[in-house]
């Protein structure tokens, strides 16, 4: 008992920081472990030495990794430097998306921090090569939202320290193109590329064989996603743990036939080749957390065995956990790294003592039931969506993936690499396209749920809950376990009183989305942009948050007008979310499918005693930011006015209207071609909210407007720097901001530590 609670200590020492929003100063961890090495005679305190043995490691590791991050002098400035590509470089539709290491300047030789880059419309890069690259280069930060993908922690974890915009590169003429494991995965990529290439949907088989999931389509990942089977597309734990038991029967099988004549036990054979096939496998993966679990795990079943000891099978999986943390501390900031070892967990939990009660079916079906009830609260955790129809599917899929396709692959590979015979990838390419026709058709049964995050007591009680179903007493529990789990579907979330109005701008870099509720109301002005790549910020940005803030379908959908930043994510919106009616600027420009009627100025109604008016609204010839569809919601003696992109012009002509309004979204994310001295006196705002990007490239909002607000007693509040931002109006006249999400959200790896700072832009030149 005592080296698993040791190992459980060491484990919690090494999470805690990740909890925090800043680190602690390292004297003072110091002074925890002189103090826990004092106590250690105290048979009951012991715990207290690897507690604080896994927090010093940890905020060393914190706080060397933040000292490497890019200095806040070189955020936003093009440089020329000299770097060497690393891992594989992933083709997107508009170039390549590469990490970048051993980054130096080009004119002095001064280190830079790793660099993850993206080169719009640029030349094709092999891992290893050494470049000069002319780019400009930020500190790592993402977009802040209730719901949202964590950008800032996912390159934090990869130990990105900067990100990097190419405008121009060299490839170095003296340089060969490197060696090792990349090499070698680019090379069978190419190869596979080559012999795939008239076999419709080909290239999946690439993502089994070489870990690389920027080949698979879009609509791949929804059938994966709607069908729970994402984890087979990659190499996974169970894909290593397969090979390495392969390897390890073939070893035994030609130890029995007398082919393989081995003097001593075979045990010693099989475990070293066994170990270095599994961890070859393991890196042409990319070694990912998931395969670092599998690979640990078998490498310390091996040697148990080796020494003849038989520990509890807890221990193995907490000596890999603790292994893979303390190997890199900010690894359980990525969601795989928790859905790996839970979902192992949960087998251990739920089969351990039932291994030879039943037949291999019952087992099969149970571990299906196992993993798929025991993830739904993780899962909710790191807002991800969850299948109905995944313990179905596994079933059949992952016996196809693992002992058909994976092998075929694999073996056809190696022939392929060697003797230059591409019939086995092809066969494993069809089996692989048949497995995607079966699954397609189970997707279409119903879509991945996406459901919101419960919050922490309603995910504690939803863990209570599993355990209490998957116990061995599941059938005394089955009743407090499923009403506990039940909590997870039905999460309160909260919404105004009689009489308030909540304005959340959410942040969407460059582009406009605003969530306005009144206490049985919701309407969404703007859905932010969709761009050429395919990335879509209703999928990822807005349609999350919504569901994180309670909203399971919009009274009103308004769209300013036609332009991409403040209406390309609109489709996503209305195909995954009930919207009663759509209101737009500019309709005739939208796509019919949105069906969208113009606004009227003039037109009102009013919600929960909440008066919504539109303003302005002109027909063309206005051009298209002037026929931006401004809305004015008014409760009590406090309003929010919603102007969309409206210049100078459209301004001057609503002059004639009430205008005044605590609260103000900047015309046009705050560009000079607006925001005029006449319009800013009219609406009088306490408050002016920029939604622009980080480092803008249309230079919003322009220091000159920023200034202008200033000067006329308006606070300026930046998307880019506060995140999402919740603003709280009342019929009383009071208006507060309630919160923004950074400051909410704060960790130490974020890279505002400041929220509400004055921005760069207010004094850029």
């Amino acid at each position: 008992m005592v080296v698993p609670l040791f190992l459980t200590a060491l484990i919690a020492g090494m999470l805690l920081p990740l909890g925090w929003s800043s680190l602690p100063p390292l004297w003072m961890i110091a002074l925890s472990l002189g103090l826990a090495l004092a106590l250690w005679r105290i048979r009951r305190l012991r715990w207290l030495l690897p507690l604080t043995v896994g927090l010093l490691w940890a905020c060393l590791f914190h706080q060397r990794l933040l000292d490497q991050r890019l200095p806040p002098e070189f955020d936003g400035v093009r440089v020329q430097l000299l770097a060497q590509v690393k891992g594989l470089p992933e083709p997107t539709e508009s170039g390549w998306r590469f990490d970048l290491d051993q980054v130096r300047l080009a004119d002095s030789g001064q280190p830079l921090p790793p660099v993850r880059a993206h080169w719009f419309g640029g030349q094709p890069l092999n891992p290893g090569e050494l470049w000069r690259f002319e780019m400009t280069l930020r500190r790592p930060a993402g977009m802040a939202n209730p719901g949202g993908f964590d950008y800032e922690a996912w390159l934090y974890a990869q130990g990105i320290g900067a990100l990097g915009s190419v405008r121009s590169g060299q490839r170095l003429d003296e340089t060969q193109p490197g060696l090792g494991i990349a090499a070698l995965r680019s090379q069978i990529r190419r190869q596979l590329e080559l012999v795939l290439a008239d076999q419709p949907g080909g290239n999946r088989l690439t993502a089994l064989v070489v870990g690389d999931k920027s080949v698979l389509a879009r609509d791949d990942w929804q059938v994966l996603q709607a069908t729970g089977t994402s984890h087979l597309m990659v190499i996974s734990g169970l894909h290593v743990g397969m090979l390495a038991a392969a390897v390890f029967g073939l070893v035994t099988l030609l130890g029995r036939c007398g082919i393989l004549i081995w003097p001593w036990p075979r045990l010693w054979l099989a475990m070293p080749l066994v170990i270095v096939v599994a961890a070859l496998y393991a890196l042409l993966a990319g070694f990912d957390v998931p395969v670092q679990r599998a690979l640990l795990m078998i490498t310390l079943g091996l040697l148990i065995q080796l020494l003849y000891r038989q520990p509890g099978l807890w221990t193995f999986w907490l000596v890999a956990f603790a292994a893979v943390v303390a190997f890199n501390p900010a690894a359980p900031l990525r969601a795989g790294f928790w859905l790996s070892f839970i979902a192992v967990g949960l087998l251990l939990y739920g089969m351990g003592a039932r291994l030879g009660m039943a037949n291999l079916w019952w087992k099969w079906g149970r571990a299906q039931w196992l993993v798929f009830v025991g993830l739904w609260p993780w899962l909710l955790l790191w807002c991800m969506p969850g299948s109905l129809s995944s313990p179905l599917a596994n079933m059949l899929a992952i016996p196809w993936v693992s002992l058909l396709v994976v092998p075929m692959a694999l073996l056809g590979t190696l022939l392929q690499l060697l003797f230059d015979f591409p019939w086995l990838v092809r066969a494993a390419a069809v089996s692989l396209n048949w497995l995607f026709e079966g699954l397609s058709w189970v997707a279409q049964w119903r879509e991945a749920e996406r459901l919101a995050f419960p919050g922490w007591t309603g995910f504690l009680l939803g863990l209570v809950g599993v355990g209490a179903l998957l116990s061995p007493l599941a059938r005394l529990l089955w009743l407090p376990g499923l009403a506990c789990v039940l909590v997870l579907l039905l999460p309160a979330q909260p919404r105004p009183e009689a009489g308030q109005l909540w304005v959340t701008v959410l942040d969407v870099g460059q582009g406009l989305s605003v969530l306005v509720q009144t206490q049985h109301h919701d309407l969404l002005y703007d859905t932010g942009a969709r761009f050429a790549s395919g990335f879509d910020l209703g999928e990822a940005v807005v349609h999350p948050a919504l569901l994180a803030l309670g909203v399971r379908k919009l009274d009103m959908l308004l769209l300013s007008h036609a332009d991409n930043d403040h209406a390309g994510g609109a489709a996503f919106i209305t195909a995954n979310l009930p919207v009663r009616r759509t209101l737009a600027g500019q309709s005739a420009a939208l796509d019919p499918l949105l069906r969208a009627r113009a606004c009227i100025p003039g037109e009102h109604w009013s919600w929960d005693a909440v008066r919504f008016e539109v303003l302005h609204s002109p027909p063309p010839p206005a051009s298209a930011n002037e026929q931006s569809c401004v809305l004015r919601v008014v409760v009590g003696e406090s309003a929010v006015l919603l102007p969309g992109d409206v210049g100078i012009r459209g301004e001057y002509q609503m002059l004639e209207r009430p205008l005044a309004a605590d609260l103000l979204l900047a015309p046009h994310h705050g560009s000079r071609s607006s925001s005029s001295y006449a319009f800013i006196r009219a609406v009088s705002p306490r408050w002016v909210v920029f939604s622009a990007g980080r480092h803008s490239q249309y230079g919003h909002p322009h220091p000159r407007v920023v200034e202008r607000y200033r000067e006329l007693g308006a606070e300026p509040v930046y998307t880019a720097t506060a995140g999402a931002i919740r603003f709280v109006l009342d019929d009383t006249g009071k208006a507060r901001r309630e919160w923004s999400w950074r400051e909410r959200a704060q960790r130490f790896w974020h890279a505002d530590r400041v929220v509400g700072r004055l921005a760069e832009h207010a004094s850029e030149p």
